[in-house]
């Protein structure tokens, strides 16, 4: 069992469900069928549909074998950092375990894409290609990690709405996907704050340490301000099934007060704090996560009930 929660760590297992969801949630708010009835002994189950689980297991697995190759090549820098919440600095698994479990995750990802059509698997391609890339040495780029982690986080809604429709996206998912962007590049750029110190021995030209941390800290409070308000759209656009749908107002609100506790708490405008230290940024990046996850309850309630 000790080794499986490593495994689970190793893997960021919650971000690949979660992932995973934003696949589906893109179904959803493309209209699309994500449930399928199945008869059993006479009586009509409700299963995920097929297409529904594929691109969930292609969004997890990716997903899974990139952050298992990014321990993999950060090993160094998360021991410098301290980062006690990865189970290679722990030692709990081998460099060689990483390094496996990233491949076989990856290699099942892009099988569970191959059943897709063209534009998708193509999609799949691209994303783990990247992914690889960017544990290598994308990372390495000003912004340039930054920007990838936040389009990771917005892939999976355009998959989703891909699959239910390949000619396009409406507008809805639209929002959802700039929304998830914006949210994912401020947790990066918060995260990148905290890891100034791992990030020189690789030489890692984040915004933190290019800029400095408070020029990272008003990107962070830029980025999650910008989401805030983009989530309002939704509710007053016509066209999509959250127009006045108060189903999905009331969790954006409850994210929204998340987002904005951070941007308070990392106290961006002022000139200096004079104890940089007292910050908690990993607790703040899990707060924000599951600002994250409310929103995505928000997406899904509102798609589902409409008034």
């Amino acid at each position: 069992m000790k080794k499986l929660k490593a495994i689970g760590e190793l893997t960021r297992l919650e971000h690949g469900v979660m992932y995973g969801f934003g696949v589906i949630i893109g179904i959803i708010v493309a209209g699309g069928d994500f449930y399928a009835r199945v008869p059993i002994f006479g009586v009509s189950l409700v299963v995920p549909s097929r297409i529904a689980l594929l691109g969930f297991f292609v969004a997890l697995f990716i997903q899974a074998g990139a952050f298992a190759l990014n321990d993999y090549c950060d090993l160094e820098s998360d021991t410098v950092n301290r980062r006690m919440d990865r189970p290679l600095v722990r030692g709990e698994l081998k460099k060689e375990e990483a390094l496996l479990i990233a491949i076989l995750a990856t290699a099942l990802g892009i099988c569970s894409a191959s059943f897709l059509n063209p534009l998708l698997f193509s999609l799949a391609l691209l994303s783990a290609a990247l992914g690889i890339l960017y544990d290598l040495k994308l990372k390495e780029f000003l912004a340039v990690s930054n920007v990838y982690i936040a389009l990771t986080m917005a892939i999976p809604f355009i998959f989703g709405g891909l699959i239910v429709d390949p000619r396009g996206l409406n507008v809805a998912l639209v929002i959802l996907a700039s929304i998830a962007f914006l949210a994912g590049l401020g947790r990066e750029v918060m995260k990148d704050i905290a890891d100034m110190n791992g990030d020189a021995l690789r030489n890692v030209r984040s915004v933190a340490r290019v800029y400095g941390a408070e020029s990272a800290k008003r990107v962070v409070v830029s980025s999650y301000a910008l989401a805030v308000i983009l989530s309002f759209l939704p509710f007053f656009a016509a066209t999509t099934p959250y127009f006045l749908n108060p189903v999905y107002l009331l969790p954006v609100i409850a994210a929204d007060l998340l987002f904005l506790r951070t941007c308070v708490e990392l106290k961006p405008f002022r000139k200096r704090v004079a104890h940089e230290g007292d910050i908690d940024y990993h607790g703040m990046r899990k707060e924000t996560l599951i600002a994250i996850g409310i929103g995505l309850v928000a997406f899904i309630s509102g798609a589902l009930y409409r008034f």
